[in-house]
């Protein structure tokens, strides 16, 4: 009775050592040679997290989007993660994408209030209503590349 029992967790102990490296080794994405799941405006992907974040979750997250909309901003103080800042609902919501250290150059040549063309990974919304101390809320893309 002690060798099946003894059997059974050595098993589930292989399998969840397997998944875990898996998980670990995978590949990251290439946003640049990935062909984008959709193409949408910062303030309409903007206004389906705000209306209902769980649908927009399902929708967006972890997939590689293409976004036009209006630059407001560039953040260039972590030469790290470059970001730019997109107008998303007008007045309090935003699109913050972030970029690989390589495009620092490109990004310094952008306009503010021009309108720029992109590609990214949604991660989701940061921010909350519960948070009073944040009164932004940020649709936040990952490892984007600009689109000419």
């Amino acid at each position: 009775m002690k060798k099946p029992i003894f059997l059974l967790i050595l098993l589930i102990a292989l399998g969840a050592f397997l998944y875990a490296y898996r998980a670990y080794n995978k590949p990251h994405t290439d946003v640049a040679s990935t062909e984008a799941a959709e193409t949408i405006s910062a303030s309409a992907i903007f206004q389906a997290f705000e209306s209902d974040d769980s649908a927009a979750m399902v929708k967006y997250s972890d997939k590689v989007i293409a976004i036009h909309g209006l630059l407001l901003n560039r953040d260039l103080s972590n030469e790290k993660e470059p970001q730019i800042v997109l107008e998303g609902n007008g007045y309090d919501g935003f699109i913050r994408c972030g970029f690989k250290p390589e495009y620092l150059d490109k990004l310094l040549s952008l306009q503010d209030s021009t309108t720029v063309h992109l590609k990214g990974i949604c991660m989701g919304m940061n921010g909350s209503e519960e948070l009073d101390l944040l009164a932004d809320k940020d649709v936040v893309l990952s490892n984007c590349t600009l689109i000419d």
